[in-house]
This record gives C-alpha cells, sequence and structure tokens, in this order.
C-alpha cells in the first residue's frame, strides 16, 4: 500500500544525512556546504522591533513541591486528591509575590511590559529591542550565515544581583533554529495518510474511532452514563484548524456531540499559522469522538520553545483543562543540538518539568505522544544520531504514551505476512519492500525505514519514583538493525544484532495504543483557506493520534469520579503491580520491536511499548474502586 508521509520536521540543508543499505548509499542529502564555510554576519536587530521574553521564576521549595505532586496521587497520604487551584498553587508553591513585583517595578522602569502566569512560575515580558536589550543586558543581532538566519543575544541576560533569587532561567531572546524559514523547529509525531476519499466517509467502520473503543474496552464507561460531560481537554499546539471540520467529522461518523464545545486560546496574541493545521483537527477531531460531551480548548501558540513554555504556563494558569494533550516534540538530540549552540536555555528540560509539575498539584492529567520515529526520534531533522527519546514526553510528570500496531495482512516481497496480534508499532518487517524501492526523495526514505512508535531512556531525567525497582525498568532487550557512523549516517546492518542491557533514566513510554496508520483512524479536513470545500476523508495514524484519545478516555474516566484523576504515572505503576492489572503486556522478544528495543520475556515494562495496552474497564475500576 502506498504511503503519503504529511511531513513536519523537515531535514536541514545544513546537516549531512544520508543512508546506507546493504552497503550501498541510495540517496544522499546534500550538505550546505556554503553555509558552513561562509563567515557569519551579523547585523543589530532594529531598536524599534518588538520583543517577547519569558522570566522563569524559581518556585518557593522544590522539594516540597516534588512532595505534593506525590502526595497527592497517594490513597495513603492525607493530601490524596486534595487538588490546588492555580491561585493556591502560586500561595504555596510559586515565586514569592513580593518579588514579583521588585522583578516588574524594575522592568516597567526599563518600559517594559510584564504578564506573570497563575501559578507565578513564568512571566512574560515584551517590548522594543532597545528596551529588552538595557533591561537584560545583552545585545541582540541578526546572524546571517549561508541560507541561515536568525536573531541570538550576544552576552548572558541577567537581571540586578538584589532581584535574582527569584529568577530561574531567562527564555526568548535567541530565535536561532537548525532550519530555514519554512521549517517548524516543533513538530508533531508523523502523521501518516494511507487513503483519501471525497464528500461523504466512505471510509470502513474499521477504521472509525469506535475501533479504539471497542479494542480497549471503553463502552462500559458508556454504559455508566460518561460521555465527558462538565469536563474539558486541552490541546497544545502551534496551528490553526476550523472548528467546522471537526463538527462535520463527528457527524460523519454518525457521533452525536455537543454544541459549542469548541475554544481558542492564542497564547500572547498569536493569529496562528497554517502549517500543521491538519495535526491540530486530528487531535481535536480524536479528542472529541471518545468524549462526545467534553468541551475541548486549543492552545495556540508561535512553534518555538516560547511558544511551548507560554501555552502551557496558560492552560495550567486557567486551570480549564482537566487533561492536557500534547502531539508536538523534539528529539533530545535536537534539544542537545540547540543548548549546545546556546539557542535553548540548558534549563529547557527543567523548565517543562516546573510546569507539569504544576499541572499535577492542580489535578491536571497531561499526555504525550512519544513520537513515530522509533527509538531514534527526530532522526529526519539530522541531528539524531543514533537512539533518543522525545521532550516533551521524556518529561517524568507526563503520561508518554507509544504506538502498536494491530492485526493484518501484508505483501511483502511477494510474500504475505501476517501479524497475528498486537505488537509494538515497527516498519521493519516491511523492509524487503523498501530495499527494493526507488524513493522520490530522502525524507521518503528516512519516514519509511524509520516508522514506529518512540521509546527508549532519557538523558535528560532520571529515572523517577513510580519507576524505581519496577519489573523490567532500566533493563531491555533489543535487536540493533542500524548502525551509525561519526557524521550520523545510518547504515542499515546485514544481520540485526541481538542485544540486552541495563540503562539510567526516565523509561519511555508509559502505555501504547494503535499508532500505524496502516491500522489507523478517520480523520476529514478541508483546505487551509477554505472551510466551505468538500473536503477529504483520511485514514491517519501516529503517537499523535493516541494522545488525544486517551486525554479523552481520562476526562471519561473522572466523570463519576469525586473528581480529577491527577498525575495518572504513579497510580497507574501501582495498577500495573497488582494481580488484576488493567495492562496487557507486549513482552515478546520477537516480532514485537520499535526498531531497536524488544519485549523483555516476563518483565511488566518494555520500552518499545512501556507497560503496555490499556483495558479502560479494569483501569476506570482501579482509579473509582
Amino acid at each position: 500500500m502506498k504511503k503519503d508521509m504529511l511531513r513536519k520536521i523537515l531535514i536541514s540543508a545544513a546537516v549531512l544525512l544520508s543512508l546506507v543499505v546493504g552497503g550501498s548509499n541510495l540517496l544522499t542529502s546534500s550538505v550546505d556546504a556554503k553555509a558552513r564555510a561562509t563567515k557569519a554576519k551579523t547585523t543589530q536587530v532594529a531598536n524599534s522591533k518588538q520583543q517577547l521574553v519569558d522570566i522563569v521564576m524559581k518556585p518557593k521549595s522544590q522539594q516540597n513541591l516534588d512532595d505534593f505532586v506525590y502526595d497527592s496521587v497517594d490513597p495513603g497520604n492525607i493530601n490524596y486528591r486534595k487538588f490546588v487551584s492555580a491561585k493556591q498553587f502560586a500561595a504555596q508553591f510559586g515565586q514569592n509575590a513580593t518579588n514579583i513585583k521588585k522583578l516588574r517595578v524594575y522592568l516597567n522602569k526599563n518600559h517594559l511590559k510584564t504578564t506573570v502566569y497563575r501559578g507565578n512560575l513564568i512571566m512574560s515580558v515584551t517590548g522594543t529591542t532597545k528596551n529588552i536589550e538595557k533591561a537584560f543586558k545583552v545585545n541582540l543581532v541578526n546572524v546571517t550565515k549561508g541560507s541561515l538566519k536568525y536573531q541570538k543575544a550576544i552576552g548572558t541576560a541577567r537581571v540586578p544581583k538584589t532581584l535574582n533569587r527569584a529568577v530561574y532561567a531567562i527564555m526568548g531572546l535567541s530565535n536561532y533554529s537548525p532550519f530555514s524559514n519554512t521549517k517548524r523547529t516543533f513538530s508533531p509525531a508523523l502523521f501518516h495518510k494511507l487513503a483519501e476519499t471525497s464528500g461523504s466517509s466512505g471510509i470502513s467502520p474499521r477504521y472509525s474511532p469506535q475501533k479504539f473503543v471497542n479494542r480497549y474496552s471503553l463502552s462500559s464507561l458508556y454504559a455508566n452514563g460518561s460521555t465527558g460531560r462538565n469536563k474539558t481537554i486541552g490541546i497544545i499546539t502551534f496551528a490553526n484548524y476550523h472548528p467546522s471540520d471537526a463538527y462535520k467529522y463527528w457527524a460523519g461518523q454518525g457521533i452525536t456531540v455537543k454544541q459549542n464545545r469548541l475554544s481558542v486560546y492564542r497564547t500572547n496574541e498569536y493569529a496562528g499559522t497554517w502549517d500543521g493545521y491538519d495535526e491540530t483537527t486530528m487531535d481535536v477531531e480524536q479528542a472529541g469522538a471518545i468524549a462526545p460531551d467534553a468541551n475541548i480548548r486549543t492552545y495556540i501558540g508561535r512553534s518555538n520553545i516560547t511558544g511551548m513554555v507560554n501555552s502551557l504556563a496558560a492552560a495550567v494558569g486557567q486551570n480549564i483543562a482537566d487533561a492536557l494533550s500534547i502531539s508536538w516534540g523534539q528529539s533530545e538530540a535536537q534539544v542537545a543540538y540547540e543548548i549546545k549552540q546556546g539557542i535553548t536555555p540548558a534549563k529547557y528540560n527543567q523548565i517543562l518539568n516546573l510546569l507539569f509539575e504544576q499541572a499535577a498539584a492542580q489535578g491536571m492529567s497531561v499526555f504525550t505522544a512519544a513520537g513515530d520515529n522509533g527509538a531514534y526520534d527526530g532522526i529526519s531533522t539530522g541531528l539524531t544520531k543514533g537512539l533518543s527519546v522525545d521532550t516533551p514526553s521524556n518529561s517524568p510528570y507526563v503520561t508518554s504514551v507509544g504506538g502498536t500496531t494491530l492485526p493484518k495482512t501484508y505483501t511483502v516481497n511477494g510474500n504475505k505476512v501476517t501479524v497475528s496480534k498486537e505488537r509494538a508499532w515497527g516498519s521493519e518487517f516491511l523492509y524487503p519492500n523498501y530495499d527494493h524501492q526507488k524513493f522520490f526523495n530522502t525524507m521518503d526514505m528516512i519516514d519509511s525505514y524509520f516508522t514506529g512508535g518512540g521509546g527508549g531512556f532519557s538523558k535528560y531525567n532520571d529515572t523517577p519514583k513510580y519507576q524505581k525497582g519496577f519489573s523490567g525498568v532500566g533493563t531491555y532487550e533489543a535487536t540493533k538493525l542500524w548502525s551509525f557512523n561519526k557524521n550520523g549516517q545510518p547504515k542499515q546492518l546485514s544481520t540485526p544484532v541481538e542485544i540486552s542491557g541495563k540503562q539510567q533514566g526516565r523509561n519511555v513510554p508509559d502505555i501504547s495504543a494503535n499508532a500505524d496508520p496502516a491500522t489507523g483512524y478517520t480523520m476529514f479536513v478541508t483546505p487551509k483557506h477554505n472551510a466551505a470545500d468538500k473536503g477529504e476523508w483520511e485514514i491517519s495514524g501516529g503517537t499523535s493520534i493516541v494522545a488525544p484519545q486517551i486525554a479523552a478516555t481520562s476526562v471519561l474516566m473522572s466523570d463519576n469520579s469525586a473528581g480529577r484523576l491527577g498525575f495518572w504515572n504513579p497510580q497507574i505503576y501501582r495498577f500495573a503491580a497488582s494481580h488484576d492489572t488493567p495492562f496487557t503486556v507486549l513482552d515478546s522478544r520477537t516480532n514485537n520491536t520499535n526498531l531497536y528495543y524488544t519485549g523483555q520475556p516476563g518483565k511488566l515494562y518494555n520500552q518499545a511499548t512501556g507497560l503496555g495496552t490499556v483495558d479502560f474497564t479494569k483501569l476506570n475500576n482501579a482509579f473509582n474502586g
């Protein structure tokens, strides 16, 4: 079956990336040697240009915050499910109001405007280049190096020492990206289109959201009256969408939904872009299909780290959403590169963790897509030179959602190959087809060979408490299919190598569900600038389709509970170790890989699929029993 990949991450022209299969270099992207050899030219940023900078503020006590997050989901603790409001969070854990006032006075004297998000962790600062430079003691310049153009700060941003004790980090002064202007820094987990038609649905019911309902045992939740009423699902995204597409989708699938359920928050008054609008559309449609009476609020920000941080700060500060879904991310390898270049703050990982802890303290459950390049997250950027996992899915304070594929029969090199049971999502069994296939470009080739559910070990986050000592965490079984040279060039091994070992770090994902586009789900979308068009019905996949599905399921399970479910992970790992586990462990050593990690026979956790797939009837009983 022909695959048409809608790509959200494109290879940088400044990065060498070629693929060697069977000893042959099938296709190579050219190095932008001119860009590398050309001496960088700098010019002063216009004094009148408007800038947006974030001051990340320290919590009162990191330890107290850490403790409360875990206590709030511990049935034996007096703080169990005693979640706080954003105002209470600010008072108990956020930066001291007096210190914030001093910061604002200083910035206002420099003719800068400030906005503090509820929770007292993030302060947005806006103003002209001239005033930003004066306040933060930096010089902002435009850099041109070949085809690369970006803004960066000369000097280390700082505030007066008397104010510095309240400040954790300053970010947003540099906007450098390893990509050209048309390529995105943040990208959703790859979005795959496998079939298209026009007009009404016309696609087999086996691709409808009902498949998710049936396969993962959601019917009992609906039978008990759970529909998501009085609940809200938040979606963090970087692109606009047509609300009418979502309503047409639900109607076309025969799903009766609550009307006037959609709202949009434009972070920092961002007008939005239409690049990646189909990702936002898919997130809204899937979340709304699973929880038909829930409200859905999208937070649309700029597609950079400031946009991500401020959308999260807005979402947790408003405290409207009971569950958040995030389908966009970067590989840890890409983040590491940007930190080395001085364009992303070294504390970026910790900044995200702080905001996710605020969400957890307020009872919000957060779900993130683990990525769609298997164990090699972000390889299509040219910056991943081996194993890597996705951020923010690497955070210990989110539930990372990986991917599986469902039973199906394929024709591979003229032979029938049957996937007989649900397994980790990985494309390795299709390699014989790809080895003889002519690809349009390098991206198509990379997308074909490196397609699978994200999973592995974080290099930025330690093993969290709920994973320590858990069966299968910190150990792994793997089948090595690729090697990488010093330039990051992948080469397919002629003979796979079986490996086992141990490794430290946060293990991802936590849970998994069907994400393979070959066994995927429908979506409906109209052209970017014409919502009145008849549109297309498509079959899509990716872990970015699973994150909003599970976020929606979370609000279903909290529908009949005393309130929010809160931070999932400490709870679900406890449930997974019980005799009546709600998880189906995918621990097979064979035919069960995300292109590197496999199952560990007899273990409860496996890096290709986490705890496994979920029986939501049992999980609902565990949460609400």
